[in-house]
């Protein structure tokens, strides 16, 4: 069967019976985090772990698994066999099909997990179609989880969750803030919410010190430095540009996120014209989040359509410069900002 991330948890908590399982997804945090549950939940405190597990690495010979896997347990009911990032997805329909049928024959006393902590295959990645046959395989076979980001409302419950058990309030409004400045991945998340509570020392976690404290994406970052931009105020717009290169974030980064936030603002530009909303924006470009027209939205309407396409060959003229000849990055992000101020 094929399953998420909440019925994964449902069904360790419950208990399981199961014995052939695969992890995947882009969350490398919460694949180590259920790979470790479930060796867990296998295992539980057996003094006789040395005989009962076994990991295996990407390198691992696939006919020694499964030869491994037919070892009885030695005094306790199940043997657990975790095998990391192995490469299934390099196997020809012949050696797939003649794996998926020694696969049925792994015993029930034998564990087998294979689990990919630092491979991400989703459906997002082009490389998917080639590990399309290993999913169906292993959802036909036993448990196949989908451990891809968290999302939405569960994100946002983890947050406030995580502050409320370190003796911090954190309200949906700053919370979503945190969510939109940190991005989607939990062990970051879960991390900056920790730095969070203890400089909050118990007192309500605010926008300011989210803004003081957290790491924010290059994405929130170049928002910070548009917004400067758009003020009238490129001393901030440099302080933060060369806070983004001080990070080691590359140039082409700091100005394809640049660009983003101008084309979003000619493009809210040019709802607003047409009698269309922020709604209507976000649903016909696929924006998830309100940050993405948050730092721009206040400029609409204040800068000409002409000045915004400007704006955007300036940005273009950046870009090709950094792929056509040598540049020094700070002269290079000075020149840009003047240039856009």
């Amino acid at each position: 069967m094929l399953i998420t991330e909440e019925q994964l948890a449902a069904k360790l908590k419950a208990g399981f019976r199961e014995h052939i399982f695969l992890l995947f997804g882009d969350d490398g945090y919460m694949k180590r985090v259920y790979t470790d549950r479930l060796v867990g939940a296998v295992l539980g405190d057996d003094a006789l772990r040395f005989f009962n597990f076994h990991e295996y690495g990407d390198d691992a010979d696939l006919d020694g698994i499964l030869a491994d896997a037919d070892n009885l347990p030695v005094m306790t009911d199940r043997t657990c066999l975790l095998v990391k990032d192995f490469p299934l997805q390099q196997l020809s329909a012949k050696e797939l099909a003649a794996f998926g049928e020694k696969l049925a024959g792994v015993p029930d006393s034998t564990v087998l997990l294979f689990s990919y902590p630092t491979l991400d295959f989703t459906r997002n990645n082009y490389d998917f179609p080639k590990w399309t046959p290993v999913i169906d395989l292993f959802a036909k076979a036993g448990v196949c989880a989908d451990l891809s980001h968290r999302t939405g409302a569960r994100l946002l419950r983890m947050l406030q969750k995580g502050a409320k058990d370190r003796g911090c309030e954190l309200s949906p409004e700053n919370a979503q803030y945190l969510l939109d400045v940190t991005g989607d991945d939990t062990g970051h998340l879960l991390g900056e919410i920790g730095k969070l509570c203890a400089y909050a020392d118990k007192q309500p976690i605010t926008r300011d010190m989210i803004d003081a404290v957290v790491t924010k994406t290059v994405e929130a970052s170049v928002f910070d430095i548009s917004g400067a931009i758009l003020s009238g105020d490129p001393d901030t717009a440099l302080a933060a540009a060369f806070e983004l290169l001080r990070r080691k974030v590359a140039v082409q980064s700091i100005i394809g996120a640049l660009s983003s936030a101008y084309v979003n603002l000619y493009r809210l530009s040019a709802a607003k014209q047409v009698g269309r909303g922020y709604r209507d924006f976000a649903e016909a470009f696929g924006y998830k989040s309100a940050f993405a027209v948050q730092k721009v939205a206040p400029y609409v309407g204040k800068l000409p359509s002409a000045r915004l396409r400007e704006s955007l060959e300036i940005l273009l003229d950046a870009d090709v410069t950094t792929k056509s000849r040598a540049f020094d990055p700070e002269t290079l992000l000075t020149e840009l900002i003047c240039r856009l101020s």
